[in-house]
């Protein structure tokens, strides 16, 4: 897995960029996403979770909105 840094667009000189990460094809496959698929992201002390943004699911996974969130905050009060 590789994070790299790209340049996006260059506007009245200012570079702008963003960032692009790379996923083995293996974890593509076994999570079931596909090309094009809208991910949404949460960030909780200094891990990022991905998954399928629930508007445009496509895995054979089935969560309802909202529990990646409930998921973290579980998690997290675990370990406290």
């Amino acid at each position: 897995m590789r994070l790299r840094k790209v340049v996006n667009r260059v506007y009245e000189g200012t570079t702008y960029y963003r960032w692009v990460l790379s996923l083995p094809p293996k974890n593509v496959r076994e999570l079931g996403w596909v090309d094009g698929q809208e991910l949404q992201t949460v960030v909780r002390g200094g891990t990022l979770w991905v998954e399928p943004s629930f508007s445009a699911r496509t895995t054979r996974r089935s969560r309802r909105a909202g529990t990646l969130e409930s998921e973290i905050q579980e998690k997290s009060v675990a370990r406290r």
